[in-house]
């Protein structure tokens, strides 16, 4: 508990800018410009890169009052149980006894430090130190709703688990296999995949990046074992020699997306979509050429890289046709996936979104 509370708040109350035009610092509650095309930070009051992709970075703004964030608190907590107890999720539980103790001491100080005193050290220290800052930063994140606008998300664009332990999370001694290939995923991105397959239940996934084969196999186990038709299309510029019931190798370039998806391919194969974009190459190409024949409530992915010049341009071509789904890329904290803000449903027509539009200040030039 004293870990997480800790690493929460370097990673989300540490990701000051500040401006690369006049120098000043921009707060994290504060709307910035970003320039896609030279990456630098502008303040509201700088009109700099005119000529270039500029979009507006939503501030992160917290719950204020504390009673409001203890009364969300407890509805989150209850959202996240379920049919289950809190007693069956260590981290709920925690969070569970964060509440009450805060609670306590709001009305009753006295009682509140005795609670603390019978309390294992380690978790004394993090509830009198982060404790109040923590919550109202788990509760503000929440607050945002499921679906998210990116650029909402994007002043806030840290991860929670630090690099090295991030850099383990694919595997200390060796990566983690499927049927004796190398899977290169993280701990946390296998657990999301079988729970968003076990939710979404896409009737088809679609894989840009083939490697090993061992993920493109994965996802067609998942599938077989939830009832679902196994039905995995993956591509690569050099896809293994393998045979695999359920999946389909397919042997073409991202560059030329067209050539190797066409569209009267795609339209064949059912939906809903999960579609993992991992080759890292035409990503913006990519997402045109799919948004032409996703449907609504199917899923695109981005894995591994930050395709924030790709992103922006390609979301303010299509303003409110896709959103983060924020259970999924904080499932297990802040961004904790290989996809950090880079996992979109697409919206349905006219849906309103959850979460702050896209301000006027948003061009493409």
């Amino acid at each position: 508990m004293k870990t997480a509370f800790c690493e929460d708040i370097r990673c989300l109350g540490t990701l000051m800018t500040a401006c690369d035009s006049c120098g000043e610092s921009i707060p994290l509650a504060e709307d910035r410009r970003r320039c896609l095309d030279c990456l630098r930070d502008l303040c509201m009051s700088c009109e700099e890169c005119s000529a270039h992709t500029v979009v507006t970075y939503f501030g992160f703004r917290e719950v204020a009052d504390f009673v409001e964030v203890l009364t969300k608190a407890d509805e989150y907590v209850k959202d996240a149980c379920g049919r289950f107890s809190g007693r069956d999720d260590i981290y709920i539980a925690g969070v569970q006894k964060l509440v009450a103790f805060l609670l306590l001491k709001l009305h009753d100080s006295g009682a509140a430090a005795a609670v603390l005193q019978e309390m294992p050290l380690g978790l004394r220290e993090a509830m009198e130190r982060h404790g109040e800052s923590w919550l109202r930063r788990w509760v503000s994140l929440r607050s945002m709703g499921r679906y998210v606008d990116y650029f909402a998300r994007r002043a806030i664009a840290g991860r929670l688990p630090d690099d090295v332990t991030w850099l383990h999370a694919q595997g200390g001694y060796g990566p983690m296999t499927w049927k004796g290939r190398p899977l290169m995923r993280t701990v946390w991105d296998l657990a999301l995949s079988s729970i968003m397959l076990e939710e979404i239940r896409p009737r088809t996934v679609i894989e840009l990046g083939t490697a090993s084969g061992a993920s493109a196999m994965w996802y067609a186990d998942l599938q077989r074992l939830l009832g679902i038709e196994p039905c995995v299309k993956t591509v690569d510029i050099d896809p293994p020699k393998l045979e695999c019931s359920g999946v389909t190798f397919l042997r073409g370039d991202a560059k030329e997306i067209g050539r190797v998806l066409p569209h009267d391919l795609l339209e064949a194969w059912p939906h809903p979509w999960l579609v993992i974009e991992d080759a890292h190459e035409n990503i913006r190409g990519v997402l045109e050429h799919i948004h032409g024949v996703l449907r609504p409530d199917d899923y695109i992915t981005i894995e591994d890289v930050d395709a924030e010049q790709a992103l922006g341009p390609f979301l303010l071509n299509h303003p409110g046709s896709y959103m983060v789904d924020a259970r999924y890329t904080d499932y297990f904290g802040h961004n904790a996936t290989c996809c950090a803000d880079q996992i979109f449903r697409r919206t349905h027509p006219g849906a309103p979104a959850e979460s702050r539009r896209m301000s006027a200040g948003n061009r493409v030039a």
